[in-house]
């Protein structure tokens, strides 16, 4: 069994707006990278239906995954699949996908996007990107979203890292240690650092090891594998926090399980990191 805690619904039932401004935010106007994902963009938006990925999972055993909105709207004036869409996509397939609403954090109706998310769109967890929303998750003045979080009885999971697929995203945002007094505040909402906390893998480890509410996932740089600190978690027996996360289709299955698959750990840490440890998290049977 294979749970898939981070995908991207990019497909032609999403709500995407203007592409060309899309393609301008995430790889920058004139840019070679633009030029280069442009029809990549077209490909998902126009001619990629959610029954593709199904099909994929089906191909590559994935079983369950996480489905994720991306919603930059203050930062950018862009919402790249909305919390409707999830909620849509995951009533279509729902003993496959998870949904995972996204609020704009620095709006003013930041708290009533959550709230419509979880108890009228029925969705199980919320997803953030620091760098691109461009806030610092450790502020105070949040605590208010992470204690509702926290009375929700949902997951949130964060980006953990720089980023890099959107132009003018603040690299510090995405640091691991900003989760650190977020985690000491609100001890009983689970967090999930996204991406291996890219590249302050170390960091990363800490907070996790430290806070019994942190977790990782290890989706998008399986390049990056052979730095990520595996010994560490399970030398201080903490194999349960790691996560199985593609961020597909920015990182494609016949990819990253191969590679989690030739990981030299054990295979029960591999069992773990693919199914078990997010079953027990999102409270799966």
């Amino acid at each position: 069994m294979i749970i898939d805690m981070h995908i991207h619904p990019f497909c032609k039932e999403a709500t995407w707006g203007d592409l060309e401004k899309i393609a301008d935010v995430m790889w920058g106007a004139g840019t070679l990278k633009r030029k280069r994902m442009r029809p990549f963009l077209d490909q998902l938006a126009n001619k990629t239906s959610i029954d593709d990925y199904i099909s994929l999972m089906d191909k590559n055993g994935v079983d369950k995954a996480v489905i994720v909105s991306f919603n930059i709207t203050t930062a950018y004036g862009v919402c790249m699949v909305n919390n409707d869409d999830i909620a849509n996509l995951a009533s279509k397939y729902p003993k496959r996908l998870i949904g995972f609403g996204c609020i704009d954090v620095p709006a003013p109706d930041a708290m009533e996007q959550l709230d419509y998310a979880i108890n009228s769109l029925g969705l199980k967890g919320i997803k953030l990107v620091p760098p691109v929303q461009k806030f610092d998750i450790s502020d105070k003045k949040y605590d208010p979203l992470w204690k509702k979080m926290t009375d929700l009885e949902i997951i949130l999971w964060t980006h953990g890292g720089h980023q890099v697929s959107t132009k003018g995203s603040v690299a510090k945002y995405g640091h691991p240690s900003l989760i650190d007094e977020v985690a000491m505040r609100h001890e009983d909402l689970p967090i999930i650092i996204g991406h291996m906390g890219t590249p302050w893998f170390w960091d990363t480890y800490s907070v996790v090891l430290r806070h019994p509410n942190v977790y990782v996932d290890i989706s998008a740089h399986p390049d990056l594998y052979g730095y990520f600190p595996w010994d560490a978690f399970t030398n201080y027996s903490i194999e349960h926090k790691v996560l199985f996360a593609s961020d597909y289709p920015l990182c494609q299955w016949s990819r990253i399980i191969p590679a989690v698959e030739d990981l030299h750990i054990s295979k029960g840490f591999k069992k773990k990191i693919l199914s078990e440890n997010a079953a027990k998290l999102l409270k799966i049977n």
